[in-house]
């Protein structure tokens, strides 16, 4: 049955009165749901979406940065269909496997920049980031250094909520209440160039950003360090991205201190950021194991997935097991549309049109040339707008402007989001088109302007 274009007034009630009193939404208000109800998504197709009263919004963080190939695609629902028909779903524990699931590991171990890969498949980035964890502390383990144990994570990261990947997580908020958290987490700061936590300029820094990690290893002990984890271009903590040089100085120094490299491309993997893969913005830089989710499926069924070195395998498989895995790891149906929506993006050349209107929307935000607008950033459709009260200090508005642009955007018809440091997300799906670009700035300039003027 197609869902409704639009409901009834008595229909719109009922779900809203039965959201506030059956549904507990992730990461929400819940006061904000109680008082007034939830945002309910009835439709999409392509970088739209249009909820429960027929109304249409410019869908610009593409869900969780998730529909990199745009909604309700045909493609991708006649091979769901044509998967469910052949095979619905069958485990991968025991020795058993499935075609789609082979398949799809195939394809991504051939296009990560990890050697050798091999690709272990879980169901979300969370599981993703736990999974990796409990990897590379049994490969130190089965190394007999077993004392290898800290994983090394970067201020303002965020690498999931589950038990293991909060721990990673160093965004206010997301340890408070949930203690005690597991041991042998330690972070550093982030390489954050527009306010640079050692006051230096990117043309005149001498990297002290990556030293950090060299000062903290030997701080920890390097035969107490078992990796260092970091997302190529920060996504939830500001869409911030390191300096020239970053990358390949952190990679030196995980290998000259027998530190594994992970790289977290959940939110930039598979084109998002104008490349197949963020870390390929940093030339020769080869993680040892990258996770990954959202854009693997578009997130049309709930996929994540591991690359773990041939190295890093070869050294697993000296025991018969490893005892990890989940009930849905590498299923059918998700493996499936994973393989379509992948040879989506490489024939369509998304990555190529997501560096392209990425560009363009930068230029066409900083045009606007907005006293408001302290930096905008970003690599391809991963763009980041930083809100100030003045640009010469780059003083914040108290309260944060962000939340209440973001308000004003959703009546207005633009779905955007904001993020810690009074930053607005713009990632919208890949196959946005030029003339959609000038609708969400031209919206944007108008959100800001009611923001600003509600103010006064």
């Amino acid at each position: 049955m197609k869902t409704k274009k639009k409901f009834s007034p008595a229909e719109i009630q009922a779900l809203k009165k039965a959201d506030q009193d059956h549904y507990f939404h992730p990461t929400s208000s819940i006061w904000v749901l109680q008082e007034k109800g939830a945002k309910i998504i009835a439709k999409g197709k392509g970088c739209k979406v249009w909820d429960v009263e027929g109304k249409e919004y410019y869908d610009a963080t593409a869900a969780l940065w998730y529909s990199s190939v745009g909604h309700c695609r045909p493609e991708l629902t006649q091979t769901a269909v044509d998967q469910l028909e052949q095979l619905e779903s069958y485990h991968s524990f025991n020795e058993f496997a499935n075609v789609p699931a082979i398949q799809l590991a195939e394809k991504v171990s051939k296009m990560v920049p990890v050697k050798d890969a091999r690709i272990f498949f879980t169901n979300s980035g969370s599981e993703s980031n736990d999974t990796i964890f409990k990897m590379v502390r049994f490969y130190w383990f089965l190394k007999n250094k077993d004392s290898k144990d800290y994983i090394i994570t970067r201020n303002r990261a965020y690498h999931g909520v589950s038990c293991g990947a909060v721990c990673a997580t160093r965004l206010p908020g997301f340890h408070e209440g949930f203690e005690p958290r597991l041991p042998g987490f330690a972070h550093i700061e982030l390489p954050y160039c527009y306010q640079c936590p050692w006051g230096k300029k990117v043309e005149s820094c001498n990297l002290e950003c990556a030293l950090a990690l060299e000062e903290k290893i030997t701080e920890l002990g390097k035969d107490k360090v078992a990796a260092f984890i970091a997302e190529p271009i920060v996504g939830t903590g500001g869409i911030i991205i390191p300096p020239p040089g970053y990358f390949e100085k952190i990679r030196q120094i995980c290998t000259d201190n027998e530190v594994l490299f992970i790289a977290d491309e959940v939110i930039n993997a598979f084109g998002r950021t104008g490349k197949m893969f963020g870390i390929e913005h940093w030339e020769g830089v080869v993680p040892d194991l990258m996770t990954m989710a959202k854009g693997i499926t578009s997130g049309y069924v709930q996929l994540g997935a591991v690359a773990l070195s041939g190295e890093i395998f070869d050294t697993l498989k000296q025991r018969e097991k490893f005892l990890h895995g989940f009930t849905y790891s590498g299923h059918p149906l998700a493996c499936a549309v994973g393989l379509r929506n992948l040879e989506i993006i490489e024939d369509e050349d998304l990555p190529g049109n997501s560096e392209k209107m990425g560009r363009l929307l930068k230029e066409k935000i900083l045009a606007l040339n907005l006293d408001v607008i302290g930096d905008v950033r970003g690599k391809g459709l991963m763009v980041g707008v930083e809100l100030v009260k003045n640009k010469e200090t780059k003083e914040k508005h108290d309260p944060l402007l962000a939340p209440s642009v973001v308000d004003a955007a959703y009546e207005m018809g633009l779905i955007t989001r904001p993020l810690i440091g009074d930053i607005l997300q713009f990632s919208p799906p890949m196959v946005i088109t030029e003339s959609q670009i000038d609708d969400i700035v031209k919206l944007l300039e108008a959100a800001i302007a009611k923001a600003l003027k509600d103010r006064e």
